[in-house]
């Protein structure tokens, strides 16, 4: 019999929120005080009625992610903060090498010229 008391005892510590994230938000009240007073049974659905709710928020949470504009507000700001990261990385190196970025600059001033030129004669 000894085994079945620590079990409830068990049952009955996690039922009194010494879980780390807290009380369960979806478990009456009622169930709790049966299963602080020993009911192992009350005790196993209060613990049920934590894992429904936890599962239930944690569903939730997906599904919002998930959300087509959730995804598309994710993509854009990636994209973003791509464009923005790689911007810098092209603006600092024509600083340190200023000579290849004029060099190029100039050979694609002389393209459009050609290209302005031939499309007039």
């Amino acid at each position: 019999m000894a085994e079945g008391s620590d079990r409830s005892d068990e049952i009955r510590g996690a039922t009194q929120g010494e879980d780390v994230r807290g009380p369960a938000p979806a478990v009456s009240e009622e169930l709790k005080e049966r299963a602080q007073s020993g009911d192992e049974v009350a005790a196993a659905r209060v613990g049920v009625e934590q894992a429904r709710a936890d599962i239930t928020e944690t569903v939730d949470a997906i599904q919002e992610k998930l959300e087509p504009q959730n995804l598309e507000k994710q993509a854009k700001a990636r994209v973003t903060e791509a464009a923005r990261v790689r911007g810098q990385q092209v603006f600092e190196a024509v600083r340190q090498n200023p000579m290849p970025a004029a060099v190029a600059g100039g050979v694609l001033c002389l393209l459009l010229a050609r290209r302005i030129i031939r499309g007039r004669g």
